[in-house]
């Protein structure tokens, strides 16, 4: 038997599979699917097999797989053909693609055990069972083989255990500060995992079971990469609870689940305004799916937002749901893939990553808030989650369900024209208007004297609700005391030494912290430029806000909600349950507080700096900025209450305030898609961004030059613009340049693939392609 293997080495040369033989013993157990320890040059390396076969063109010489690394496969055809359209779609490579759909709970090492599953066992199995489970890495081949053999008829059952760890509560975790000072490969490696990991993982894992030697993790301490923290480890509790209370639906949301056909695959987009009922809708169609005896996928666009909807979905579905979240324990992430991978349970909730859940019989996909970047992997593979939901939808005939008050440019436009299938939800379920806005120009507020951050209609508005026991929310896409210090002498502004930005004053630290790099030094009293002592504070963050907001109303318990307060989602989950028991009178938070909370007594959102998202040197930050602003508008007045909401700017006359103070989506909606047909960006392109790194900042120029000259040899028709310096030029001492390709035809896309490869050997130049 051959097998066809995906080797992890990331070259050009070697992206694609190898042949090897299967030994013997392991003809009867190994699937396309498993993962094999295979001799590559002059090393192991892991593999996949992607495919099986009796026989090959380069029999001679052929080298034979070493080991198995599972006993079960934890990828099917269906998750090997995605994984060849996101490296083929995606500027990547076919390993990295295969390696991210597998669950970071199975990149560790486990035992391999057997136990016997029959009352009249053979000889040769009574001799190799003297215990009722064994260990297979105990075993020689022999035995194995007959292990094995028995297995494939079910006489044996194959299981996997992860290896027990100290019973101590005190454990070490490594947490990653900088993703950008890899000194070595394995360290690169590292550091890219833990980006994808996305949270604090055990240092044990990372030694024993994943293979990372000791120096390499002490490097990248010492370089400032990493940290190592001790934790004590105590069972975290849900305080929220709900019961399955089931509404009355209203026309629109049962026109919505009549619509919705679960027979056959299609695309569909919900747009509802917020607190029009989606979730309901959505658990209507879930129940439909398990009723026909098929498996439902449910992504959430952020671990915040899990709290809320795991109590929503366990009241409604109880044991039959697996939720997939980054504060899972290892042996508890490792519990529930396998209950999913078992059939045990039918229903997934979870963020992007939830997406690849091993589910065989999918009958409806539904992704929430659809509109939120999260979804999109930012490092390699880079991926769209709505992408693969629609392909998986294809792979089982079932439909895909997009929602969101806010639908992306791209897919409202799609949905028009006829690709997706348009359902709207125009009513709230309590058939209450959306909270009525109001424009406040703080440029006039300056110039009649009011210098605070709140304005003078703010202030009454906070004094009102506080008066009344009602609830505020204060929004700004920003954390922190104060944007930057600068010298009101000179101009000079205190500038991170390692990036092209200023530095973010933090008044409870009296620090000042690069939120790039992870610098930080003390604050400064006088302009280390010109000596001067009149330094001053510039802009407003959430620490400021807040401040303001206690000298407003010293009485009021005020909560503060971003990264910096809410590191753990314990945090968050503390501060959500405070603010829901109406234990605090005004909620004061960056972009987490913008989704999906449901806070019955909030009848005020004050909007504090609406022109921060419009600032951004991104072709879609209109889109961002009314988003934002109209999914936080959304939180005021979602009971008997009645809303407010009061918007804060300096652009008054924007079409973006415009809009979203009437909560006019359409109206935005056809003045972007015209600025965007005029300017060929997508929908009417597909818009592909290469960044150029390095330490040297000619180099890294001279290269992007070169790239930029062979893209436009290539093809007349797609628009080849720069090399630009990046919005924040300077990064941890890497400069980058940054060159847009608004792609036409697909002699220019053949020729982007080959860029990504190209420079993988390359040390001094670090090459990263997104489609937009």
């Amino acid at each position: 038997m051959i097998a066809e293997v995906i080797v992890d080495i990331l070259n050009k040369q070697v992206n694609r599979s190898f042949d090897y033989l299967v030994p013997s013993h392991l003809e009867k157990i190994i699937k396309v699917g498993f993962r094999v320890n295979v001799p590559f040059g002059k090393t192991n390396r892991v593999g996949f097999v992607v495919g099986l076969k009796d026989s090959t063109l380069y029999a001679k010489g052929l080298r034979t797989i070493s080991d198995i690394i599972d006993i079960y496969p934890l990828l099917n055809l269906e998750f090997i053909e995605l994984a060849k359209y996101i490296a083929t779609n995606n500027f990547s490579f076919y390993a990295t693609a295969l390696e991210t759909m597998i669950p970071s709970a199975l990149k560790i090492k486990y035992k391999k055990v057997a136990r016997l599953n029959t009352s009249n066992p053979s000889i040769e199995l009574k001799d190799i069972f003297r215990r009722k489970e064994i260990n297979l890495d105990s075993l020689d081949n022999d035995k194995l083989k007959i292990i094995y053999d028995e297995a494939s008829k079910e006489n044996v059952i194959l299981d996997t255990i992860l290896k027990k760890k100290k019973d101590s509560n005190i454990v070490k975790f490594v947490k990653l500060i900088d993703d950008a000072k890899a000194t070595s490969k394995k360290g690169k490696m590292l550091l890219d995992y833990l980006v994808e990991f996305d949270d604090l993982i055990e240092l044990d894992l990372l030694t024993s079971d994943m293979g990372y030697s000791k120096d390499v993790i002490q490097t990248l301490e010492k370089n400032g990469a990493i940290s190592i923290v001790e934790k004590e480890i105590i069972e975290e509790k849900n305080d929220i609870e709900y019961q399955d209370i089931r509404h009355d639906l209203n026309k629109y949301q049962q026109n919505a689940i009549e619509k919705i056909d679960l027979s056959y695959h299609d695309t569909y987009l919900i747009h509802g305004i917020t607190g029009s009922g989606k979730t309901e809708v959505y658990m209507e169609l879930i129940e439909k799916a398990i009723n026909n005896g098929k498996d439902a996928i449910m992504l959430v666009p952020e671990i915040s937002l899990t709290p809320q909807i795991t109590a929503l979905f366990k009241a409604r579905f109880k044991s039959n749901i697996a939720i997939l979240h980054s504060r899972l324990k290892t042996l508890e992430r490792y519990n529930e893939w396998k209950r999913i991978y078992n059939g045990d349970v039918h229903i997934v909730v979870g963020a992007r990553s939830a997406i690849f859940a091993p589910l065989n019989k999918l009958g409806v996909i539904i992704i929430d808030e659809e509109h939120e970047a999260s979804y999109n992997q930012l490092n390699n593979p880079k991926y769209k989650a709505i992408d693969i939901a629609i392909k998986r939808g294809e792979n089982h005939n079932c439909p895909v369900v997009l929602g969101s008050a806010t639908p992306r440019i791209s897919d409202y436009y799609k949905a028009l024209e006829g690709e997706y299938n348009l359902i709207t939800l125009p009513e709230r379920t309590n058939k209450k208007p959306l909270p009525k806005a109001k424009v406040i120009n703080m440029a006039d507020e300056l110039r009649h004297g009011n210098k605070s951050v709140l304005s003078k209609d703010l202030q009454e508005a906070l004094k009102k609700r506080y008066k009344n026991g009602e609830q505020s929310i204060l929004f700004l896409n920003r954390r922190g005391y104060s944007s930057f210090v600068m010298c009101r002498n000179c101009g000079e502004a205190i500038k991170c030494p390692h990036c092209d930005v200023a530095l973010t004053y933090h008044s409870r630290t009296q620090s000042l912290k690069c939120h790039y790099c992870g610098f930080e030094r003390p604050n400064v009293s006088r302009c280390e430029e010109c000596g001067s002592d009149k330094i001053r504070f510039v802009g407003s963050g959430t620490e400021k806000i807040a401040e303001a907001a206690s000298l407003l109303i010293p009485e009021a318990k005020i909560i503060r909600l971003d990264l910096d307060t809410t590191s753990k989602l314990i945090d968050y989950e503390e501060a959500f349950n405070k603010f829901k028991n109406k234990e605090a009178d005004i909620l004061v938070g960056t972009q987490m507080i913008t989704k999906g909370l449901d806070f019955e007594n909030v009848t005020l959102v004050g909007v504090v700096n609406a022109d921060l998202a419009l600032n951004y040197p991104l072709f879609d930050a209109c889109e961002v900025a009314y988003d934002l602003i109209e999914q936080v508008s959304g939180r005021a007045g979602r009971s008997n209450l009645e809303g407010e909401v009061i918007i804060q700017t300096y652009k008054p006359n924007h079409y973006v305030i415009e809009t979203v103070k009437n909560h006019d989506y359409d109206g935005f909606y056809n003045i972007e898609i015209r600025n965007r047909r005029l300017s060929s960006l997508p929908p009417f392109s597909n818009l592909v961004e290469i960044a150029v790194s390095s330490k040297d900042c000619n180099l890294c120029f001279n290269e992007a030059k070169t790239i930029v000259t062979n893209l436009k040899n290539v093809s007349s028709n797609s628009i080849v613009l720069g090399p630009a310096e990046d919005f924040i030029f300077k990064k941890n001492d890497v400069f980058t340049f940054k060159i847009q390709i608004k792609v036409l035809d697909d002699e220019v896309e053949d020729k982007i693939r080959e860029i990504y490869p190209y420079y993988q050997s390359n040390k001094d130049i670090n090459i990263s392609i997104t489609r937009m």
